[in-house]
């Protein structure tokens, strides 16, 4: 077909050369596994090249600060404190198999939100979901999924909620701290069910920090929370002593 007169066709882009060789830009690579005979089956991973870009969207995931992303378990001065010292070697042995429950509870300002931040860090290091957030804000977006009637008003609060249930490691601090109605205490409930069975599965890892003891907690939750580990913390307040 003739172009029309006064017209010019428009030359062919060259399409651009992907700029990694391992996988074309596709960011995922297909491995071959032999799981029974002769037949093939396949599994794919995250491409080398993503690894800076999956650690970006992972620290936006955190939920953390930057300061807080800082925070480490040895930046915790355990000298002479016992109660200190078993809650850090509680995160870091929970650290070998992230599923299940941890909880930590005690006074007041002895580093329970840095040892929960410090696991979160440690898993987005090493390429896990890991998110971290405070029971307030839990329940802040609790309320604003639901209207009165219980139906979804707020399909992003919603979605948060969802995602919660399921990301692979989840921290909720001051877990205590919120008087929670009916109708929240069945969502919450609801939420660590999720996850206590996911844990079971090997899928999922909770961490919670409070200052009251969990036996406190509605017994649905408590009950669920029991099967895990829970570490007491009642060394005096700690800021002092952070590095």
């Amino acid at each position: 077909m003739t172009a029309p007169s006064g017209s010019a066709s428009k030359p062919a882009v060259p399409p651009s050369k992907p700029v990694c060789d391992i996988c074309d830009d596709a960011g995922w690579l297909r491995v071959e596994q032999t799981l029974t005979g002769d037949v093939q089956h396949y599994k794919t991973k995250r491409c080398p090249c993503k690894a800076q870009e999956d650690a970006e969207r992972l620290q936006r995931l955190s939920g953390l600060t930057e300061n807080e992303r800082r925070n480490r378990l040895e930046d915790i001065d355990a000298t002479g404190r016992p109660g200190t010292r078993a809650m850090i070697d509680a995160c870091r042995e929970f650290l070998t198999s992230p599923f299940g429950s941890l909880v930590i509870h005690g006074t007041s300002g002895n580093a329970k939100t840095v040892a929960l931040q410090s696991v979160v860090n440690v898993l987005v290091q090493n390429n896990v979901e890991a998110v971290y957030i405070t029971a307030f804000d839990l329940i802040s977006y609790i309320r604003d999924a639901f209207n009165e009637q219980r139906e979804v008003k707020s399909e992003s609060a919603y979605d948060r909620i969802l995602r919660f249930g399921t990301v692979p490691f989840l921290a909720i601090d001051e877990f205590d701290k919120i008087k929670m109605s009916d109708w929240v205490t069945e969502q919450v409930t609801d939420l660590i069910d999720r996850r206590y069975r996911l844990g079971l599965d090997g899928q999922a890892g909770t961490m919670l920090a409070m200052n009251g003891h969990p036996g406190d907690l509605p017994m649905w939750i408590y009950s669920r929370l029991s099967q895990g580990v829970i570490v007491r913390n009642d060394d005096s307040d700690l800021r002092a002593h952070l590095k």
